[in-house]
């Protein structure tokens, strides 16, 4: 049974979590599917941008708590860095990734959808990162949490556990714009259409450029992105989409 339904058309790719009867919860295998789509997604050169969603009504749950509850040191090790693998499949996917969420999404799927590259949720979504309600540490893709919302946010979510609201999540940062339930895959579309209408390359080479900007201290985020912008008037682009913007 694939875990993981995907559809591809026109350069966009749809990914969705489908465990809706687990709430999407992340099971090892539900992941491994996860990484292997996102490894093979980067591979295709005619690909655009990505639509990750999950199937019924919720983004995920997180980690499947029934699977974890079995696990030993050395197993609770292998099942984190599976994770870790496959949110950094989706984090250097070469093109944007955009992630609809509905519903909850705790733990280990907030860790996947903060690794993504924009964000929209429905009005009703939930966030929360409860591990040390069950105890164990955020770990991982934790990490991201405060370059997205700040040390004390992030600070906030991982040492109580508590869950914020949409309206919250969007007034942080941690999503991008809010839609209604029914409205979610058209607010997620639209993003896609924004990306969709500009260069291939050039978008390519913007995620490339966020990915150095997340790690690289600032002179050498700038230095490395002069060689890339001078290389991308090679095949003469800029200057043909430049000279339609001035006839206009």
């Amino acid at each position: 049974m694939s875990l993981v339904d995907i559809k591809i058309d026109a350069g966009l790719l749809r990914v969705s979590l489908n465990r809706p009867e687990k709430r999407n919860a992340l099971s090892g295998e539900l992941i491994g599917q996860l990484e292997a789509v996102f490894s093979q997604a980067s591979r295709n050169e005619d690909l655009r941008v990505v639509v990750l969603s999950g199937a019924g009504p919720s983004f995920s749950a997180g980690a499947d708590l029934a699977e974890m509850a079995k696990l030993n040191p050395t197993a609770a090790a292998q099942f984190i860095r599976a994770l870790h693998r496959a949110i950094h499949a989706v984090m250097h996917c070469p093109v944007p990734v955009i992630a609809a969420i509905r519903g909850g999404c705790f733990g280990g799927a907030l860790e996947l959808a903060a690794g993504c590259d924009l964000r929209i949720a429905t009005n009703d979504a939930r966030f929360g990162m409860p591990e040390v309600k069950v105890g164990i540490p955020s770990v991982i893709e934790a990490a991201l949490l405060p370059r997205l919302i700040g040390r004390g946010r992030a600070a906030w979510m991982v040492l109580t556990g508590e869950t914020i609201t949409a309206t919250t999540a969007e007034k942080w940062g941690l999503v991008e714009g809010l839609a209604e339930p029914a409205e979610l895959q058209d607010g997620a579309m639209a993003l896609a259409r924004s990306i969709l209408a500009a260069d291939p390359a050039a978008i390519r080479a913007q995620k490339w450029l966020m990915r150095v900007w997340d790690a690289a201290p600032l002179d050498q985020a700038i230095e490395v992105s002069v060689p890339l912008f001078a290389k991308s008037f090679e095949g003469g682009i800029p200057n043909k989409l430049m000279a339609g913007y001035l006839r206009k």
